[in-house]
């Protein structure tokens, strides 16, 4: 009989952990709630019971609907004290501690979510469980008809392939699973997914590949997106950006951005997942498969009043995108800052995003694809007398990463963010440009132009190519413009945002200051360390070659110094200067007579008309 903790009344049915927290040190990501939220409401969700089985599910309290009964079971006893604080704003919520293999749940239930990996369901002195024991455990424990929500960890995801620092696998606290009797050796393959689930009897409803790491799962695609012609560019554009977030603080050995992209392509974002989110049911089961969206992508930087959920469903006539926010309202406004959540269900634009173009066509060297990329965005731009006057109060964040460049037209990927200011063409292609040049310096990837280019200068090479001008006031204007957009999303005072905008534009003048950490991969570090190697020796070549010049010059002057002064000093030099020294006398004082005697402002207008006339001579 399990006993009660007298501090939260959480059950403890044992292998607790008295002094251990998993919460602090673990991240989930909004994408998975949605998805139980969505599993949840398929079926109905009036009087279930759902089952949390580790911390990263035990997040998930606070999002289930009220009227759904929710056992939670964790390892750590402040987790359980923490959740028990937490469900006490709601009812039907029962908190369990210990380990997974001490837990005999009593009753079924219909849905049963796992997000964490076996070590972290278990304690020290529980015998060692395998990934595929874990499903089994808990397709056992659902109804006939019940779903399971879990997730499965891959050795070969992107954040593991990507990752340049190494961790001791040993000396860590949280490592004493590794080399105790009963856990898996490594993770499963993507090939060996489908037999992990028949043998714990199970069929999967739909498989998501988790980004953008097995700690943060904030993106889920599908294999059914992936799989689509229509929506796997738009799928790779999400992905990257999400890669592209997650190493700007964390060393890469590549860059994140072209090389998802690269992964896309070649087919094999499933099976390069960071981990997979697997929906599935019991062999057998009657019920109708759950309508879950194909994408899921949560925002997770930012305050939650501002955030949201995107996702993108099948509709009647392709594909549909939607925004669901954090917090309850149609809209959120604060300053100049506006977004819209109304604009629901639109139409998913084919094709890859600009950035993705332009990097292809800067990674190869193709200046005249550059350039027409650029035209093809200045011309979009100059049409906003056609949109209406939310849209065109929204081409502020239509940056190349936001605009999908479809049929030879651009569209916005998130057409909910406002500016309410009207601001001029060539303000919006600095803004839209700017922010290009400084994620593609940053990033540390091939380009075609000088290695040590700062982001200012890469901007107005780019804006050349359409013939707009950048000055110190535009470039003033986007700063301003976006430190406060930065204030606004992530929180702070003036103070903050006086701060944002200095670092704004010292990131504008050099590609090598105030970077927000190791944004560039290891391989493009050192490309780009090459290149600039290579750009300085050429440098201190020709600065040898014209220290060599000047050194030869200095002799050459030296030599008619010492000639100058040879004649200087002969006999026949001082005779003809006594000799000629009446007539030099009346000629200087002839020379002064004559200037004194010209107007003021003549001799300049006479100087500058004989030199016309010698020019036409």
């Amino acid at each position: 009989m399990s006993s009660v903790d007298p501090v939260s009344g959480a059950r403890l049915v044992g292998g607790e952990m008295l002094q251990w927290a998993d919460l602090e040190r673990t991240a989930l990501g909004g994408a998975p709630s949605v998805l139980v939220r969505d599993v949840l409401g398929g079926a109905g969700a009036a009087g279930r019971r759902v089952l949390l089985l580790g911390p990263r599910a035990s997040r998930l309290v606070q999002e289930l609907p009220g009227d759904v009964d929710v056992d939670v079971l964790v390892r750590g006893l402040p987790d359980a004290r923490a959740i028990s604080s937490l469900a006490q704003l709601r009812s039907g919520v029962t908190v369990l501690c210990g380990s997974l293999d001490r837990f005999e749940p009593t009753a079924s239930y219909d849905v049963v979510v796992v997000l964490d990996a076996p070590a972290l369901l278990l304690s020290p002195d529980s015998d060692g469980l395998t990934g595929g024991e874990v499903l089994r455990r808990a397709a056992g424990w659902l109804t006939a008809d019940g779903s399971l929500v879990a997730v499965v960890e891959n050795d070969l995801g992107l954040d593991r392939l990507l990752r340049l620092e190494v961790r001791d696998l040993y000396d860590d606290d949280d490592a004493w699973w590794r080399g105790s009797p009963g856990f898996d050796d490594r993770p499963s393959y993507h090939r060996e997914l489908t037999a992990s689930l028949e043998a714990a009897g199970l069929v999967a409803d739909a498989t998501y590949g988790a980004f953008p790491s097995s700690t943060l799962l904030s993106l889920l695609v599908s294999s059914e997106a992936t799989s689509s012609p229509e929506l796997a560019t738009t799928a790779a554009a999400m992905v990257s950006r999400a890669e592209g977030a997650h190493f700007a603080d964390h060393p890469a050995l590549a860059d994140p951005y072209a090389l998802t992209l690269r992964v896309f392509d070649s087919g094999l974002a499933l099976q390069l997942a960071s981990a997979w989110v697997v929906v599935a049911r019991r062999t057998g089961s009657a019920a109708a498969a759950p309508s879950l969206p194909a994408v899921i992508s949560s925002e997770e930087s930012g305050r939650r009043d501002w955030r949201a959920v995107t996702t993108v469903h099948r509709g009647p006539d392709g594909w549909l995108t939607g925004l669901r926010p954090l917090q309850a309202g149609s809209e959120r406004r604060e300053r100049r800052v506006a977004r819209d959540w109304s604009a629901l269900d639109t139409q998913v634009a084919a094709g890859p995003t600009l950035e993705a173009e332009l990097r292809r066509a800067s990674v190869s060297g193709d200046v005249p694809a550059v350039r027409q990329l650029v035209k093809v965005l200045w011309a979009w731009l100059q049409d906003g007398w056609r949109l209406t006057a939310t849209e065109a109060e929204g081409r502020f964040f239509c940056t190349p990463a936001n605009l999908v460049l479809s049929g030879g037209d651009l569209r916005p990927l998130d057409a909910s963010w406002r500016l309410s200011q009207p601001l001029e063409d060539d303000v919006l292609l600095v803004r839209s440009l700017r922010a290009f040049a400084g994620r593609l310096l940053a990033s540390g990837s091939e380009h075609p132009w000088a290695p040590d280019i700062s982001p200012d200068s890469l901007t107005q090479t780019l804006c050349s190519m359409v013939g707009v001008p950048v000055t110190s006031g535009v470039t003033d204007v986007v700063a301003r413009l976006e430190s406060e957009l930065q204030v606004v999303v992530q929180g702070g005072d003036a103070g903050a945002e006086a701060l944002a905008y200095a670092r704004n534009l010292e990131r504008g003048r050099s590609q090598f200051v105030s970077l927000g950490g190791p944004s560039r991969g290891y391989r493009e570090a050192l490309s780009a360390s090459t290149r600039l190697a290579q750009s300085l020796h050429e440098r201190e070549g020709q600065v040898e070659w014209l220290e060599a010049s000047l050194r030869s010059r200095d002799v050459q002057v030296a030599e008619l110094t010492r000639t100058v002064g040879s004649l200087r000093s002969s006999a026949s030099f001082k005779i003809g200067r006594f000799f000629t020294w009446p007539l030099r006398s009346l000629v200087g004082g002839v020379r002064r007579l004559s200037l004194s005697a010209i107007p003021h402002g003549y001799l300049a207008k006479a100087q500058r008309l004989l030199a016309k006339v010698a020019q036409d001579r």
